[in-house]
């Protein structure tokens, strides 16, 4: 007996709610397969019997999507109703709407992988190919449609799991249609047993197939953990990553402002450093506009101890001169030496939308927020890395940490290390630190290069070129995390060929299960799990 359409949306919804919570902070991999594999059973155990059975597939997806996006990314909320003084309402609608349109995704996978299924029992096996290249294709549209919004990436889930060996690979995407594959043959092995005729015997026989599937990609992750992807190279330099923790809400009053810049040279002033890190907007106000005693107590320290210091900040856009109107700004990391030299900048040039710049014809959406800076020019699409002593830095400016394909480019021009600064305080003491963190990680883990963070509540930490936390700072608090750290050299296949990999992984799982599917029905019109 199968549980109605009333009984599994909302079952689906809570698969959606705990698939949610397998992400950081709880970074359980299992839980990510366990929760999809009960989406794929209530897939499989839909009837075929009447009008609408696509609708109904289509209907487990969305409540899988809902629960999985509106639970994963909440803490949005905290930014538009907190700091952006968005009414209550208004805010709890606008993260409903945009876990709704996520939630399209998974609705439409779920849509064409029921259809698949519904032939014979080879059809099965189609359909899992299906469904594993299809959830992986529409992770990467999800990752570039209207500027992209690939946070909650299921393979993110899998940074600590077997399945993170194959990142340097495939990337997350091409983790996200293995751990789909996955998650398929741990549901239908579930939807086989499911039924309560037929011998014990009989129901693992037509299980089987589906248990090897799920244990396949976990076999290939498990063969590929021991090969390393790159090797130490250079000197170490010795960097120093500052937290400054300084609250977002008094963040662009002046006089606050005013002090967290001063705190900020006090502590780098603590001790000698090759590179000091500041986090993103560390400095509210352009460099030329810094107060002369706190530009000439930084400079005199770098002139005794040498080294520079990379600052996050705005800067005029370059081209545009000081003066013009109105002002064209970037979100910039300026990287300043004992002259007081900017010697290297990078310009954030995949900037967030309605926090950086304002889609066409949302004006009226950001009107009902208070947010400052809201309207920065695009950074460069090529900008070379800072030169220190052989190695070579590259700087990533908070969500750009999200595309990895854009930082594999970085890798490709020589990057040895990788720098994120970040300024979440947006999103308050919610789960967005901890996710941000897991998702540098497997840029790590991808592109075999260590990854520095330096934040303004956390988290700070230092990743090593296999994805492992070297240390970091508690989230909430002020503060230096020092280090002594050497580069990495050697291209990892998707630090080579970017997203192109994952892409073709998707398509080919996609053709050869919707072809098998296709062929399977035209033999027979049957079911194996009616």
């Amino acid at each position: 007996m199968r549980p109605s359409l009333a009984s599994r949306v909302p079952l689906a919804l809570i698969a959606g709610i705990v698939h949610a919570a397998s992400f950081a902070p709880a970074g359980v991999w299992w839980l990510q397969v366990a929760s999809m594999a009960v989406l794929v059973a209530l897939l499989l155990r839909t009837p075929a019997a009447g009008a609408g059975g696509t609708a109904r597939a289509a209907a487990l997806g969305l409540a899988f999507g809902l629960g999985w996006f509106v639970t994963g990314v909440c803490w949005l909320y905290v930014s538009m109703h907190r700091y952006g003084a968005m009414p209550a309402p208004i805010a709890a609608l606008a993260v409903l709407l945009l876990g709704a349109g996520l939630a399209l995704f998974p609705a439409a996978v779920s849509a064409v992988t029921w259809r698949a299924a519904r032939a014979t029992p080879g059809a099965l096996l189609g359909a899992g190919a299906l469904f594993a290249g299809s959830w992986g294709l529409s992770e990467i549209a999800r990752g570039y449609l209207f500027t992209g919004f690939p946070w909650l990436a299921v393979g993110y889930a899998h940074v600590d799991g077997p399945l993170a060996a194959l990142a340097p690979l495939l990337g997350v995407y091409g983790v996200c249609a293995l751990a789909a594959l996955t998650a398929f043959g741990a549901g239908a092995a579930g939807a086989a047993a499911w039924p309560a005729s037929g011998t014990v015997a009989n129901r693992l026989r037509t299980a089987a197939p589906a248990i090897a599937v799920a244990l396949t990609p976990i076999a290939a992750g498990w063969a590929a953990s021991g090969v390393e992807w790159s090797q130490p190279t250079g000197r170490a330099l010795a960097i120093r990553l500052l937290q400054g923790n300084v609250p977002q809400e008094l963040k662009f009053d002046p006089a606050r402002s005013l002090a967290a810049m001063q705190a900020y040279v006090a502590e780098a002033l603590r001790a000698d450093a090759d590179l000091t890190v500041l986090p993103e907007t560390a400095w509210t106000v352009p460099w030329p506009a810094t107060p002369a005693p706190l530009r000439q107590a930084l400079l005199a320290h770098l002139e005794r101890a040498g080294g520079v210091v990379a600052i996050g900040m705005p800067l005029a856009a370059p081209g545009v001169p000081r003066d013009a109107t109105p002002a064209r700004l970037t979100n910039s990391v300026a990287v300043i030496d004992r002259h007081g030299t900017i010697v290297s900048r990078y310009d954030k040039r995949h900037l967030v939308p309605f926090g950086e710049f304002i889609p066409r014809g949302f004006g009226w959406f950001v009107a009902m927020m208070n947010i400052p800076l809201g309207e920065f020019a695009r950074g460069a699409r090529e900008q070379p890395p800072l030169v220190i002593d052989g190695q070579r830095v590259a700087f990533d400016i908070c969500y750009e940490d999200l595309f990895g394909e854009e930082l594999a480019a970085q890798v490709r021009g020589g990057a040895t290390i990788l720098v994120n600064v970040s300024n979440i305080a947006w999103f308050g003491d919610s789960h967005a630190l901890p996710q941000h963190l897991q998702i540098a990680r497997m840029r790590a883990i991808e592109l075999a290069r260590p990854v520095l963070r330096a934040t303004n509540t956390g988290v700070t930490a230092a990743i090593d070129a296999r994805g492992r936390v070297i240390d970091a700072l508690p989230a909430y608090t002020s503060g230096a995390l020092a280090l002594s750290l050497r580069g990495a050299a050697g291209l990892t296949p998707y630090a080579r060929w970017g997203n192109a990999l994952p892409v073709a992984l998707g398509f080919a799982l996609a053709i050869a299960g919707a072809l098998g599917s296709l062929a399977a029905r035209r033999s027979s019109g049957s079911n194996p799990l009616e």
